[in-house]
């Protein structure tokens, strides 16, 4: 009987802790770009290779916290829905995977020792946020990049790259969808970019 006693008594008191303990739950939704241009541009590769820098960000977008926008020159934050890393982070592998697919470089590098490479190109991410001015929604994804042959750090050409693409629906996970899109479409425009202008250069630099 006294050991059915403690048996019971213990189970009580298992019983209190576990309901007193604080059961941890994530506070916020956790989101990640992964789409790219995979599109093949050449199947013979040329001679020459490209570093790609890793992506830098302006003021406010260096951050995990996913943005939007309501009423002009007002950017806040969603309070439960963030990317894992910042923008920049995140596209810098996309880049990478983007003109490796291409074809055309002999070798694609990342990383700041490198010891020989032909060109770098250079990112900025200028803005990445959800608009909810216009109906439906928007994503706007805007990146400026920097061509430059290395061996005499002349620059070959620059570009901002402006994607715009519509939210299906009007929620965060909205603008995550359209935010894969975006990314796609931009490391389309960006590795056409690259490829047009060393192809410019080869021939008249």
């Amino acid at each position: 009987m006294l050991n059915k006693v403690i048996i019971a008594t213990l189970l009580c008191i298992q019983f209190l802790l576990t309901a007193c303990t604080p059961i941890k739950t994530p506070d916020s939704n956790q989101y990640k770009l992964e789409a790219f241009n995979a599109k093949k541009f050449t199947n013979k590769k040329t001679g020459l290779s490209i570093l790609i820098s890793q992506p830098e960000a302006m003021a406010g977008y260096q951050t995990e916290q996913m943005l939007y926008i309501q009423k002009p020159y007002e950017i806040t934050a969603f309070a439960h829905n963030t990317w894992i890393s910042s923008p920049a982070n995140m596209l810098y592998p996309l880049i990478m995977q983007s003109l490796q697919k291409t074809g055309y470089f002999y070798a694609v590098a990342s990383g700041p020792y490198v010891d020989k490479a032909d060109y770098r190109l250079d990112t900025q991410v200028i803005a990445l946020q959800q608009n909810f001015i216009p109906k439906p929604s928007v994503i706007e994804l805007v990146v400026k990049a920097v061509l430059t042959h290395i061996e005499d750090n002349r620059v070959v050409s620059s570009r901002i790259i402006n994607e715009r693409v519509n939210c299906p629906i009007q929620t965060p996970y909205g603008g995550v969808i359209a935010a894969n899109r975006a990314a796609q479409a931009f490391t389309a425009t960006l590795s056409k970019f690259v490829v047009d202008q060393v192809n410019h250069d080869q021939r008249h630099g």
